[in-house]
């Protein structure tokens, strides 16, 4: 969480400030937009700046290195936990433009039978958040890891 956000949230004394996006909205966005139609990944934990997925491997992910999941489904799901991160850190007026850059290492092949997707925003400003995301096995082996740039506007502007 960004310091402001964090200073802001501590001055409600554990309620839920009505200017920050609703952990639950954010929750829902997510079920909407299709990434557990799309992919099966399962949201698992949300916090204010980091989320958590599991993903079930199926045959249907396959293609990539040493018949792991392919490459660019992994992509899709380190944008996908850095972005709703980055949702759970939005005011109101706050609009999400869009990722503006994705780097991915693919460090091994990714087998098992599941992945572990964690999203952490590093730091949110104005206009821009940035955000590591992390793949594991589910041998607890780091199978890729990624930083996204994403781009915010703000309505009032």
């Amino acid at each position: 969480m960004t310091e402001a956000a964090s200073d802001r949230a501590r001055d409600t004394e554990g309620a839920e400030p009505d200017w920050l996006e609703s952990l639950d909205r954010v929750r829902q966005t997510y079920h909407m937009i299709g990434g557990q139609a799309l992919f099966g990944a399962e949201l698992s934990s949300i916090e204010r700046g980091r989320t958590e997925f599991r993903l079930p491997i199926s045959p249907l992910l396959g293609g990539g290195a040493a018949g792991g999941v392919h490459g660019g489904i992994m992509a899709a799901l380190i944008d996908i936990a850095v972005v709703s991160a980055v949702r759970t850190l939005c005011v109101r007026g706050d609009i999400m433009r869009g990722t503006a850059e994705l780097n991915i290492s693919y460090l091994r092949p990714a087998n098992g039978s599941a992945l572990f997707i964690s999203g952490t925003i590093l730091r949110k400003g104005g206009s821009l958040a940035v955000g590591d995301a992390e793949i594991h096995d589910d041998g607890g082996r780091l199978v890729a890891k990624g930083r996204i740039t994403y781009s915010l506007g703000r309505a009032d502007a």
